[in-house]
């Protein structure tokens, strides 16, 4: 009785065992590929990731750059309004021209809402805009009204867009230090300060208006001194988030500094003309207002003027960041791609390396088995299959020294 022995597989790997070697190789290149793929698709979540948060920042720093004008607007209109309820008639043309000048801008906000509102969360803040400045377009009653209708537009408007809007759009969240900087100046220190420069220039220019000949009250004295040091505080911190940003990048460098100077330099000779025609004058000149409006109104020019310097630069940062991550996973996933090329080219070259000559091989035992002795085996190599094909070729020297022994027995025999 005859028994055939197998040799014993793994639960579950006889079917890799029956496979021929091509499928094998195959299969092998497929288990590599897999954690390649997978470094792959993670590679290409964080460049969409980079790309998606630079295009939400570019957003972001363009709805910003819309607030601003209309929160200039707003701060001229408070300082214009204060002016014709302190007696300046001549400023009455001036201040509805830049009423119709905040309108525009607010209906900017409005258009920048329709777009981004959803996204960032904005819709209420500026349904809050329109109705305040509704308001504030009706405070004419006194000086007191119109300036708490202004502050509070914004300081609970404004201001919170501002925050909402840096925050929704990932800009305070900016991987880089140059840019990030550069964003924390130009969305809390740079419109807080405008703010007190703005309290400043109305409080200032109605003092002079209305003090005429006479020296400033002791509350009017006492502001001016508080928005002073806090005015200063914040331009101090502007300045310092500035020279970080310039520090670090020598593009911002080039851009803002030219800025940064011409805002100091006004802010300083508006601070000295607070000081010297206001705060320490004995005798107030209202000759004076039209001097110290103007001069107010170029140092928050001037400070307003850093964003413009450094939207470009920021929003060329943004767009080179995204196309560096586009780039990084284009020359990641070419190598993947290109490993995974390679390496299903070797399996089938040395598939073919092995599977030829074995089946060469396989073909000519056959024609031995059926007694064709002088079959040719053109295989020659130095590995496995070649030792294999030479102990063929012995077989076969056997074989025919066998058959021709056998051959003479016979004919002796005989």
């Amino acid at each position: 009785m005859e028994s055939t022995m197998r040799r014993p597989h793994l639960p579950g790997f006889s079917a890799i065992s029956n496979m021929n070697i091509a499928n094998k190789l195959g299969l092998i290149v497929a288990v590599m590929a897999v954690p390649i793929l997978a470094l792959l698709a993670v590679q290409f979540f964080a460049q969409r990731e980079t790309q998606q948060q630079a295009e939400k920042e570019r957003d972001g720093l363009e709805y910003i750059s819309t607030v601003i004008p209309f929160l200039r607007e707003v701060q001229l209109h408070r300082g214009l309004a204060l002016r014709v309820l302190a007696g300046d008639v001549n400023s009455v043309e001036t201040m509805k021209q830049s009423e119709r000048a905040a309108e525009n801008a607010l209906a900017a906000i409005n258009e920048m809402d329709s777009r981004y509102g959803g996204r960032f969360g904005t819709k209420d803040l500026v349904a809050f805009l329109n109705k305040e400045w509704t308001t504030v377009k009706e405070s004419t009653s006194s000086a007191e009204t119109a300036n708490a209708a202004h502050t509070r537009l914004i300081q609970e408007g404004i201001f919170p867009l501002l925050s909402t809007v840096a925050t929704r759009s990932e800009l305070v969240l900016d991987p880089d230090l140059d840019t990030r900087a550069v964003i924390a100046a130009l969305t809390e220190s740079l419109p807080r300060l405008t703010e007190s420069l703005s309290l400043i220039r109305a409080t200032g220019t109605e003092t002079l208006l209305t003090r005429a000949n006479l020296t400033a009250t002791d509350a009017q004295k006492m502001f001016l001194s508080a928005q002073l040091a806090i005015a200063s505080e914040y331009a101090e911190s502007l300045d310092r988030q500035l020279q970080v940003a310039m520090s670090e990048n020598r593009t911002f460098n080039e851009t803002l500094d030219p800025a940064v100077r011409r805002a100091g330099t006004a802010r300083s000779t508006f601070f000295d003309m607070t000081r010297n025609q206001v705060l320490v004058s004995g005798n107030l000149s209202n000759t004076a207002a039209e001097g110290f409006f103007y001069m107010g109104g170029s140092a928050i020019d001037t400070s307003n003027q850093l964003l413009a310097a450094a939207q470009e630069t920021l929003n060329r940062e943004f767009d080179q960041r995204a196309a560096d991550a586009r780039q990084q996973f284009y020359m990641f996933g070419g190598a993947a791609v290109a490993g995974v090329a390679l390496a299903l080219l070797l399996a089938v070259v040395i598939s073919m390396s092995i599977t030829r000559p074995v089946r060469h091989l396989a073909e000519v035992a056959d024609r031995i088995s059926l007694g064709e002795l002088d079959a040719r085996i053109d295989v020659e190599s130095d590995n496995e299959i070649g030792r294999l094909a030479e102990s063929l070729r012995r077989m076969q020297t056997s074989l025919r020294a066998a058959i021709e022994r056998l051959r003479q027995r016979r004919q002796q025999a005989a």
